[in-house]
């Protein structure tokens, strides 16, 4: 059985509880719950840079890039493949 994490948070916004991102902790969590696939999906913010850091730097575990998009009355994560980041960076600032 794989363990996939589909909605993970590594900037602050204003729907979060206020946090700063630690990569050790994310790490941890990662290790302590045996992840095989997660995915960044910040509200409403697609951070290239720090993606591109924590796929180079996490090497025991499949990161894909997402957003989680504001609507109305409730979220929509989009999750991506992980090829054409700057098309999909783009797309995500429109």
């Amino acid at each position: 059985m794989k363990k996939i994490d589909l909605h993970i948070h590594t900037v602050s916004s204003n729907q979060d509880a206020h946090f700063v991102f630690d990569i050790t902790k994310f790490q941890n969590y990662i290790d302590n719950h045996s992840m095989d696939v997660v995915a960044v999906t910040n509200h409403n913010l697609f951070d290239l840079g720090q993606f591109k850091s924590l796929v180079q730097n996490l090497k025991n575990v499949i990161i894909f890039p997402g957003i989680e998009i504001d609507l109305e009355s409730g979220h929509l994560l989009l999750i991506s493949e992980n090829n054409d980041l700057d098309d999909f960076d783009q797309k995500c600032t429109l």
